[in-house]
């Protein structure tokens, strides 16, 4: 077994479930986070841990360049990846027993992106314990990505000595350079409550909820019909969840959505919850009282240049160690990858992994996956300085 995997299985059997809300007081990541610097510092290497929200923080660590190096001491990069994990109800194996078998690990977060962690982990180390370094590496291991990126929001009110990022996620170590964003918020449609036996003395907040929800679709196919991005089509928009109602014999007074937008690069999130507020209200009239809440998460989309540098340099990474460079990629997901672009860090998205396989009952990562991607990050910062 290599070092590698043994170290993606270690990570695998800490429990780092996201709880899907922040200011819980739960210590979701810190036994990660304990176990990362741990390894950290038996390869005498300082971290520092980042306060993100009780009992939450992010793990960061800086290899600087050798004496001799003769790039700008900011000019460096970052391997950026998460610790968090979503939910383990219903999975169909132990999520925190990292079985191997038939050249993959199984387990919660193995793929989604305990690998990437692992890889990167490993990569940094070496590259650490060169005598010639060339360029100043960061590595980052993140809290909570999987609900509000609010680890990587954290992580950029510090000044890093990069300008380029790659963030560990499973795109089986192909190159995306653009993702959709995200608002998410609620609406609330109000109506009067009555006895069931005589509905007529009320309003059905349900029924008035259901003539939003056609609205809702309507926008859908709207969106649908516009001038889709290249690498990400049109963008969407998805009723994720709908509540209403106290008991079978009362008229509901309050039907609530849960909305989600997914937003093209160039979108202002703020206006775009906006722009569908005002579809619904002019599609169903004035005769249905809703209420649009305060989005509780927006977040940016990733649009990174073809040409830039960090892309280029994975590329070359790519054919060097895999004999071909990939394709450049959009993904409709979201990653902490947007967060360091809006800081000025150009970033593109790069780990070992299928999406296909993240957030599933049964979740797991190809070993080769895992040890392709040390190598291929151990290129990337031994050549960093050749290339960007």
């Amino acid at each position: 077994m290599t070092e590698a995997v043994q170290l993606l299985r270690d990570l695998i059997a800490i429990p780092s479930v996201n709880p899907m809300r922040l200011n819980t007081g739960e210590p979701v990541e810190r036994a990660m986070a304990d176990y990362i610097e741990s390894v950290l510092r038996c390869a005498e290497i300082d971290c520092e841990r980042q306060l993100v929200a009780e009992g939450r923080e992010n793990v960061i660590a800086i290899v600087h360049a050798s004496s001799n190096s003769r790039r700008n001491a900011r000019d460096g990069l970052m391997l950026n990846s998460h610790m968090d994990t979503v939910p383990v109800a219903n999975m169909a194996i132990d999520p925190f027993d990292p079985v191997l078998s038939s050249g993959r690990v199984f387990g919660r977060g193995s793929c989604d992106a305990k690998g990437s962690i692992a890889a990167m982990l490993i990569a940094f180390i070496a590259y650490a314990n060169k005598p010639d370094r060339p360029s100043p590496v960061v590595f980052a291991a993140m809290a909570d990505e999987e609900f509000s990126f609010s680890g990587s929001w954290k992580l950029i009110e510090k000044d890093w000595p990069v300008t380029a990022c790659v963030i560990g996620e499973p795109t089986k170590l192909a190159r995306v350079i653009a993702h959709k964003g995200v608002a998410r918020w609620r609406v609330k449609v109000t109506g009067v409550s009555a006895h069931g036996a005589t509905p007529d003395r009320g309003r059905s907040a349900i029924y008035d909820g259901a003539r939003v929800a056609l609205a809702l679709e309507a926008y859908a196919e709207e969106l649908a019909a516009l001038e889709p991005h290249p690498l990400l089509g049109p963008g969407t928009i998805n009723v994720g969840r709908v509540v209403g109602g106290q008991a079978v014999n009362i008229v509901p007074d309050l039907c609530e959505f849960e909305i989600e937008r997914r937003l093209l690069p160039g979108e202002d999130a703020r206006k775009a919850v906006l722009d569908c507020a005002t579809f619904v209200r002019d599609r169903i009239g004035n005769g249905i009282e809703f209420i649009t809440d305060e989005p509780y998460l927006l977040d940016p989309a990733l649009d990174t240049p073809r040409d830039a540098a960090v892309v280029q340099a994975v590329g070359a990474a790519q054919r060097a160690e895999m004999g071909t460079e990939s394709a450049l990629e959009g993904a409709h997901y979201g990653t902490d990858g947007s967060k360091l672009a809006r800081a000025g860090i150009q970033t593109v998205v790069c780990g070992p992994g299928d999406i296909a396989q993240a957030h599933t009952c049964d979740e797991f990562i190809k070993v080769e996956q895992v040890e392709m991607g040390v190598r291929l990050y151990g290129h990337l910062l031994s050549h960093w300085n050749l290339q960007a």
